[in-house]
């Protein structure tokens, strides 16, 4: 160990290294501190201080060359000043190097954490995997700003995505972020907490009385009857596709009319109410159970798994029912509910049947019932003995 002031002239011709050493430090006599390492190799400075529970740090400043002594002493004054306020350098480095990149994140972190807590994790890994993390991945989560983010938003607008499935990219960003910002991966904002949602505008679907006796004659002319029964089966119940679609023999019970759903959408599990019709089908579909296969709806192709998809069946059934090609099988869902309601059915009885946690979900198909509203709002008049009395037809009938 040396001291002296740490000049341009001194490191220009630097003491040469004792016979036998690896290094010589030199420590400036000026700034407290303040080092020279001197190498074969070249010449690093460093900042040596004290850190408030009293234990000594050091941190790399760059070596000569890459900066010069006078960058390399303007620094340490910062640093010395930072510490001198209670910062610690050596800690904030090790806190910056820690955060992780979002990729990393993505796959070790969050989407185990989604995998674990939400029915939508397979979705989420296609939202990451497709457009997210080839946007953001190679960044740390501490580098994305506001402007990445709104820059995301724009290239998913322009690949013609819809508004809610660019919103659910953004809601899924927004999300990451508070996870980290919770799980402290690093420190900072969530640039993802005001992403800009675009307006959704739900364009729901009912089929009417017709177009639905159309559907079930268009299925039962369907080939693939275990994916027609499928769908049938969600026309007379309103349930899930995906509740329907993983539906295993264990959980019917043909006798008391219930089809029963371990996990809904909400994470509780619920009884799928079974109709005469929905039991026809149930029986009708048990004729043509898989040997070794435990679900209701069996794919033929893959052993031991259910139908994955009802999308060919679905195209074709809607052809030749006549029936618009953006309709989807959801529709189904709220075709159901509109004619529950229709036939004067309590809301909270449909949402009973739906599966609906709260009742507020269930009062969007109030509007569908306008005739049963307006018996509602005559029982006053006619407890009242307001209402007009009937008009005589000319048979003397009322």
């Amino acid at each position: 160990m040396a001291k002296a002031a740490l000049t341009r002239a001194l490191l220009r011709s630097p003491p040469a290294l004792p016979d036998g050493a690896a290094k010589l430090r030199i420590f400036d006599v000026q700034l407290s501190g303040f080092i020279a390492e001197r190498r074969r190799t070249g010449t690093t400075f460093y900042l040596r201080y004290t850190d408030l529970r009293g234990r000594s740090r050091e941190v790399k400043l760059g070596r000569l060359g890459d900066v010069t002594v006078d960058q390399a002493r303007q620094q340490a004054e910062q640093l010395r000043a930072s510490v001198s306020l209670g910062g610690d350098p050596v800690a904030d480095r090790a806190r910056r190097r820690a955060v992780p990149l979002f990729a990393d994140f993505a796959r070790e972190r969050y989407l185990p954490h989604v995998t674990e807590h939400l029915r939508s994790a397979g979705n989420i890994e296609a939202y990451l995997r497709l457009r997210i993390l080839p946007a953001l991945g190679r960044k740390a989560l501490d580098e994305i700003t506001q402007d990445d983010v709104a820059a995301l938003r724009r290239r998913l607008v322009a690949s013609g995505l819809s508004a809610a499935s660019v919103n659910r990219h953004l809601a899924t960003l927004r999300s990451m972020f508070n996870l980290a910002l919770r799980w402290q991966l690093y420190e900072g904002r969530n640039p993802a907490a005001s992403p800009g949602m675009l307006r959704e505008v739900h364009r729901e679907r009912y089929l009417t009385p017709a177009e639905t006796r159309a559907l079930v004659a268009a299925l039962d002319r369907e080939p693939c009857q275990d994916s027609a029964a499928a769908l049938v089966l969600l026309v007379v119940t309103g349930a899930r596709k995906g509740e329907v679609l993983l539906a295993t023999w264990d959980l019917v019970d043909l006798e008391r009319g219930q089809l029963g759903v371990v996990r809904s959408k909400n994470g509780r599990p619920r009884q799928i109410p079974l109709s005469p019709v929905a039991v026809a089908i149930l029986r009708r579909q048990a004729g043509r159970r898989a040997e070794g296969n435990p679900h209701v709806f069996p794919s033929r192709r893959r052993a031991g798994r259910p139908l994955e998809d009802l999308r060919g069946t679905w195209v074709r059934a809607k052809r030749a029912a006549g029936l618009p090609a953006e309709l989807r099988i959801h529709d189904l869902r709220h075709s159901f509910a509109s004619a529950l309601a229709n036939a004067g059915t309590p809301l909270y009885e449909i949402g009973t049947v739906l599966g609906h946690r709260q009742l507020s979900t269930t009062t969007r198909y109030a509007h569908h019932a306008p005739q049963r509203l307006v018996d509602t709002a005559s029982a006053a008049a006619r407890a009242w003995d307001l209402l007009p009395a009937p008009a005589d037809d000319g048979t003397g009938q009322p």
